[in-house]
């Protein structure tokens, strides 16, 4: 399981187990390995995420004081700016789709239920 984690492709995991990359193949065909992997998938993109969302507000605070400091190179300014804006426009679509989505869930759940 660590080797799958932490491994680029299955072929590097099944040598880092000593395993053959068809018995790899075949252990990651069990729906109980398969279930155990996500999760921990699951574990550790929900870390990196709270970690990312930590250092977010630093990382803006840098980025502002770049775009805004007349002294520092034009260039730097505008990938500054630029970097603001495409991580602010990111963010408004990932919040909108969250939206959506939620709302579709919303309806199924009622459609689910009423066919109950």
């Amino acid at each position: 399981m660590a080797a799958a984690l932490s491994a680029p492709t299955l072929r590097e995991a099944a040598h880092l187990a000593g395993v053959s990359e068809p018995t790899a193949w075949r252990y990651l065909r069990a729906p109980a390995v398969r279930q155990e992997l996500a999760a921990r998938q699951d574990d550790i993109l929900g870390h990196v995420a709270r970690r990312l969302a930590s250092e977010m507000g630093a990382a803006l605070d840098v980025l502002s004081e770049v775009m805004e400091d007349t002294a520092a190179h034009p260039g730097a300014r505008v990938s500054a700016a630029r970097a603001i804006l495409e991580t602010g426009l990111r963010l408004a679509e990932l919040v909108t789709l969250s939206e959506r989505v939620a709302a579709l869930e919303r309806i199924v759940a009622r459609e689910t239920a009423n066919e109950r």
